[in-house]
């Protein structure tokens, strides 16, 4: 799994999360603006939590278990995301700081292909 792409909880595309490879349980992942991105989602809180200022390369830990993968990292901003990632290559990701959260779906274009 090297690509996961991110929607809000409505399903409006937001971000792409490159992984690096090989699959060991220390990753670096980056996030990319998604191309069907819209200046909406961009300006909203999920947008201005998911992309806090330039692109940063954040390490994060890679556990594949049976049934899928679950992908954890925090941003330069504090924000701790948690992607968890099922066998039909779809899942939810989350992004918590404090006592305030966000959270949306995503999913595996490409599976977890080796």
């Amino acid at each position: 799994m090297n690509l996961i792409v991110l929607m809000t909880a409505a399903g409006a595309p937001l971000a792409m999360l490159g992984l690096s490879t090989p699959d060991v349980p220390q990753r670096n992942c980056i996030f990319m603006i998604h191309p069907q991105i819209t200046s909406a989602v961009f300006e909203s809180k999920e947008g201005k939590i998911v992309f806090p200022d330039r692109p940063t390369e954040y390490p994060c830990s890679y556990a594949k278990k049976k049934g899928g993968a679950d992908i954890a990292f925090t941003n330069q901003n504090g924000w701790r995301f948690e992607l968890r990632i099922g066998r039909g290559d779809e899942g939810t990701w989350k992004a918590s700081l404090a006592d305030d959260a966000v959270a949306g779906r995503a999913f595996s274009p490409f599976g977890d292909r080796k």
